[in-house]
């Protein structure tokens, strides 16, 4: 029976990837050159020139210039997946962000069990699907967060002795990091949980390699990451109420929002169905804290387990979200504080709070549903008008 019912989970999850894929082939059919930003274009770029054996360089201002202002990760990725598959980079780049979700998948799954299909329900917001869809690094960086978040492998393969399971968390947490930083240079923030729980042999190799790839950079371009670190001369009340708002609308919109709300072409009866969709998300997420609210009989061996507010999710979340506003507050590079800035940290916190919710009894088969509901009408915001 326990064969059975661990193959059912298994065949949801992946009916929930197969959804989610089928989504984001849908909004590329409807408009694929919406989803490719000058920020894409210097991903594919990049990425045709590894293939074409011309090294990880872009024309960027008018000159040929090794790629400094992206870690070359993600292109690498590309390059590779079209180099094994033969298709263009861009369908390359696609597939690779279908593999990198995946892959949180399939990390969900070893964490989570049999609760695992509720937990990926945290997948299918209407925001990351939009961060899926484009050519965009952030897919694949939110894979090596999640992967570090998570207990090393040290605890899925067996290692015998304590000594042996502190070389090999040490070395995962490493791994990650480094995956992590090769996709996106913002990964400098998995430093803060590293040296407060005092995982500073990992912490040190983290930081050589680092140094060691920012130092390269300046070999090569006289910058560390390619012209960003510039103090803003914005206003600070000016640019604080921005960020303000940018942190506002994605706390209140994160799972609710519509990007085809952006179009003109919209019919008022397909406005007045989005309206509709997210009223409905808001009295179910309403119903929701209310039961959240009223829930007495919480399961305490797994409140002591899985804390709301002190799992890994959350902490490396708070770390994501501080790191990402001081670097806003200070870098005139970082234009404004949006959802795909701040999609890790709304990521992180949506499968913490699901993560939780899995590990209480009683409250999970209380809301269960409601928070099905939830995600599904998000995932309707995905589907192209």
């Amino acid at each position: 029976m326990e064969g059975i019912n661990a193959l059912r989970y298994r065949l949801l999850l992946l009916f929930q990837f197969l959804l989610i894929c089928a989504v984001v082939y849908l909004k590329l059919r409807a408009d694929s050159a919406y989803f490719l930003t000058p920020d894409s274009h210097y991903y594919l770029q990049a990425a045709q020139n590894l293939l074409n054996g011309k090294g990880y360089v872009i024309t960027f201002e008018g000159k040929e210039t090794v790629c400094a202002i992206w870690p070359m990760g993600y292109s690498g990725l590309i390059a590779g997946m079209a180099w094994l598959t033969t298709v263009s980079v861009e369908t390359a780049s696609k597939i690779v962000n279908l593999l990198a979700l995946a892959g949180c998948f399939w990390l969900i799954l070893r964490r989570f069990q049999d609760k695992a299909w509720f937990v990926a329900l945290g997948l299918s917001t209407s925001s990351l699907v939009q961060l899926y869809t484009n050519t965009w690094s952030e897919t694949v960086f939110l894979f090596f967060v999640l992967g570090f978040v998570f207990p090393p492998f040290s605890k899925w393969i067996g290692v015998a002795s304590d000594k042996g399971q502190g070389a090999v968390r040490r070395r995962d947490e490493a791994l990650w990091a480094i995956g992590a930083f090769l996709t996106r240079y913002a990964a400098v923030f998995l430093l803060i949980p590293l040296l407060i729980q005092r995982r500073f042999r990992a912490a040190a190799y983290y930081l050589v390699f680092i140094s060691g790839y920012l130092f390269y950079n300046f070999y090569q371009t006289h910058t560390f990451t390619g012209g960003h670190g510039f103090w803003s001369d914005e206003p600070v009340g000016v640019r604080v109420w921005r960020g303000l708002r940018g942190l506002g609308e994605e706390f209140v919109f994160f799972a609710v929002r519509d990007w085809d709300l952006k179009s003109g072409t919209l019919s008022d009866s397909t406005k007045w169905f989005i309206y509709g969709v997210a009223i409905t998300q808001f009295v179910i997420a309403g119903l929701i804290i209310w039961r959240l609210y009223k829930e007495k009989d919480l399961d305490t061996s797994a409140q002591r387990t899985v804390g709301l507010t002190k799992g890994p999710f959350f902490f490396t979340a708070v770390a994501y979200l501080l790191f990402t506003i001081v670097i806003y507050v200070t870098d005139a590079s970082i234009e404004s504080l949006y959802f795909r800035r701040l999609a890790p940290s709304s990521f992180l916190f949506t499968l913490g709070i699901l993560g939780w919710v899995a590990e209480q009894k009683q409250l999970f088969e209380r809301t269960q549903w409601l928070f099905v509901a939830f995600f599904v009408l998000s995932l309707i915001h995905s589907l192209p008008k």
